[in-house]
């Protein structure tokens, strides 16, 4: 059975660094799915690898047409049925040109009719974000010195886009079961124990509402709100955390927030898990 999970997000929203790491888990078979055969071509994924145990997150792609795809066959138990889970891994630039002019080129449409779910990914102080506030009003101040150059559209509308794209055009799960999108706040790891307890839904509640509610929303999808640390903490502000990745590896140290049945968020190793329940595993 062939199920395709495409991942979104704009630019450094944490894609690649999550595709680099969730390999390992995969062929480490520890968690909720495992590789049940070697994929034919990983040479993307060992890249990304290399970088992380360099103690530097990988480069965002600067090319709009950067398409590196990964293919694994997974299972969810040893000698269980198998599943072929293709990830197109397309670049956040062009993700956010088709949000920002609301045009989704041919390809990009056919691989979402034909995938069963998503990863959508927003990142915790990420560097290319753009806030409304900032947008609007500094559009305004510039105009009038005369300097209206386009901040570019905010982070949280292209999202909202996005999330549109998924919701009109991914095909409904082999049980006859809507879609399911896991929405994945990476870099989870940089915010302090009071927001972790809250969890990622309240944050993004908090930092970008116009999301938050369209998630409420939403019809015809099902959706779950996942934190991720690809490392367990941040390889460009910590020294310390860098340096026992070098020198200790990474296996072991990146985690996945997820919200138990009493509705507290807890830590959990499986690297897997936003996809696992993506594709309803």
């Amino acid at each position: 059975m062939n199920r395709s999970i495409v991942l979104l997000g704009g630019p450094d929203s944490g894609k690649t660094n999550f595709v680099g790491r969730v390999w390992p888990a995969l062929d480490a078979g520890t968690g909720r799915l495992h590789a049940a055969v070697q994929p034919e071509d990983i040479r993307f994924v060992l890249d990304v690898a290399d970088h992380l145990y360099s103690g530097n997150f990988a480069p965002r792609s600067e090319h709009a047409d950067d398409r590196r795809d990964f293919e694994v066959v997974v299972a969810a138990e040893k000698g269980g049925e198998q599943t072929t889970i293709v990830i197109p891994d397309i670049s956040g630039e062009l993700w956010l040109n088709a949000a920002e002019h609301g045009e989704v080129s041919t390809s990009l449409m056919e691989e979402m009719r034909s995938a069963n779910g998503a990863l959508l990914f927003v990142r915790v102080n990420s560097e290319a974000d753009i806030r409304p506030l900032n947008w609007v009003t500094s559009k305004q101040h510039l105009a009038k010195l005369g300097n209206a150059e386009d901040q570019g559209l905010p982070t949280q509308v292209m999202l909202c886009e996005l999330l549109r794209f998924l919701e009109t055009s991914l095909s409904k799960r082999p049980d006859g079961q809507p879609p399911r999108v896991s929405i994945v706040v990476s870099a989870w790891d940089i915010i302090d124990q009071e927001k972790f307890v809250m969890g990622p839904k309240a944050w993004l509640e908090r930092e970008y509402p116009l999301l938050a509610g369209r998630l409420d929303d939403i019809e015809g999808i099902d959706l779950r709100v996942f934190g991720l640390s690809v490392v367990g903490g941040d390889l460009k502000a910590d020294e310390n955390c860098r340096d026992d990745g070098q020198e200790n590896g990474l296996d072991g140290r990146g985690w996945v927030a997820v919200q138990d049945d009493e509705g507290i968020w807890h830590k959990d190793p499986d690297l897997t898990l936003p996809i696992a329940w993506a594709v309803g595993s």
